[in-house]
């Protein structure tokens, strides 16, 4: 702990290892807390997904960061772990046997390719939802003003109904499939602002992965690792006090700390308010999430070109496959979610190399990729890996809101509150130790 850091605070618990409670703690942290990180596996990152392919470390989830991403770079500066090069954004549809790209460093070519994808009148709705999002950065996230009209008015229909078939299937679909993991009939026009808010960015990647940081953050902070909180504990004022929390199987053991961030997606944080608070418990239950399978290919020679980098399909289980890095072509990113992806319960490694050499032969097919030798293979299964969030979200947001008003020294974060990408996580996280702060006494900043 630096020495710089003068404790003056408050004992204060984040649970999730994931970005929203990195953020959290890391914010806490800052303010003067003593601060316990909290996370059920051995290690932290949550859907970062940190691993290894033959001898060096990768992430099988979510790495790239948006030039827009305000907080998570205030995230990796604050702890010195601010080195970024860049991707871009990069990804190919075939449409009528055309390989359309859409490229941000291309945005001529990516404007012509868009109107190649659907009808007049879906093109203006999405240029109109386009304007928005650049005008006003809240649009970016779940919540603001502008989609909470659109939900009104459009969510007792799928996103599916607003799109027409063409533009739906060739661009719509896999955006929502990246994103979401959903399909377009499984997520709602009030939250496509946070789809489509992600293909107007330019994006980076940390040069060295996300490990630095989370090793920088167990420094900051004490972590308990491979811990699962039961459930809140409440004082007879009825203010959150404390965490029942069992640790390698043992018993529950309480634990006491004067506020709680739980940085958890919706489905866990329901399991730990169940007991004490089960129509709070009840109404996160209602948040959707969809199984994700991600394996990570080695190859003996690169399989993308540095003009096409990444290719969304939907004549086989792979929804997209693409390159890690924009020079690293040679290791492939193959991901399996939606209904074509099979939502696999136990990717076996049987399995796994059926389902890859049938993406491989999909990417020769579309792209001519050669046909090359796998080196190494990880694969990485997230049974709940993506949020696909609820019909007229905002009003979900407004009620729990209103849950949490009632619990005083608890605050939540996590992918279902402004949003699953990166920055909206991380967002979530430090309003969240910001609102915890203020409770206790101290200057949010």
């Amino acid at each position: 702990m630096p020495k710089d850091q003068q404790e003056n605070g408050r004992r204060v618990a984040v649970v999730g290892g994931g970005i929203s409670g990195l953020t959290a703690a890391l914010r806490l942290r800052l303010l003067g807390h003593d601060v316990e990180l909290i996370e059920a596996d051995e290690t932290l990152g949550g859907r970062f997904g940190v691993g290894r392919l033959g001898d060096r470390a990768v992430m099988t989830g979510g790495k790239n960061i948006g030039r827009r991403y305000e907080t998570f770079r205030w995230f990796t500066s604050e702890l010195g772990v601010d080195s970024y090069e860049s991707f871009g954004y990069n990804a190919s549809r075939v449409k009528d046997g055309r390989v359309l790209t859409l490229d941000s460093e291309r945005r001529g070519q990516t404007l012509r390719n868009i109107r190649r994808m659907g009808s007049p009148r879906d093109l203006a709705r999405l240029a109109a939802m386009a304007v928005r999002i650049r005008a006003d950065a809240s649009n970016r996230f779940l919540g603001s003003r502008y989609f909470g009209r659109i939900s009104r008015r459009h969510d007792n229909a799928p996103l599916a109904s607003y799109f027409g078939p063409e533009l739906t299937d060739a661009l719509i679909r896999p955006m929502v499939i990246r994103n979401n993991g959903a399909e377009p009939d499984e997520v709602y026009p009030g939250t496509f602002g946070t789809n489509l808010a992600m293909l107007l960015d330019h994006y980076d990647q940390l040069s060295g992965g996300i490990q630095p940081a989370l090793d920088a953050m167990a420094e900051r902070v004490r972590v308990r690792a491979g811990a699962r909180v039961e459930r809140l504990v409440r004082d007879r004022r009825g203010h959150v006090s404390g965490l029942a929390i069992s640790e390698a199987g043992a018993p529950a053991e309480i634990h006491d700390y004067a506020g709680v961030v739980l940085a958890t997606p919706a489905h866990a944080t329901a399991a730990i308010v169940a007991e004490t608070e089960p129509a709070m418990a009840e109404r996160l239950r209602g948040v959707r999430y969809f199984p994700s399978t991600v394996v990570l290919v080695e190859y003996d020679q690169p399989i993308f070109t540095s003009d096409v980098r990444a290719l969304a399909m939907d004549d086989g289980p792979c929804s997209n496959a693409g390159s890690y890095g924009k020079e690293e072509r040679h290791i492939v990113r193959y991901t399996y979610s939606g209904n074509r992806g099979g939502r696999l319960v136990d990717p076996t490694p049987e399995r796994i190399d059926k389902l890859t050499t049938e993406s491989e032969a999909l990417l020769v097919k579309h792209l001519g990729a050669p046909r090359a030798t796998r080196l190494n293979t990880l694969t990485k299964h997230w049974p709940a890996a993506y949020s696909g969030y609820l019909p007229h979200h905002p009003v979900f947001l407004r009620r729990l809101h209103e849950d949490v008003v009632s619990l005083p020294g608890l605050e939540l974060a996590g992918d279902y509150l402004q949003g699953v990408s990166i920055e909206a996580c991380a967002r979530s996280g430090r309003a969240a130790a910001g609102r915890l702060a203020a409770h206790l006494g101290g200057a949010a900043r």
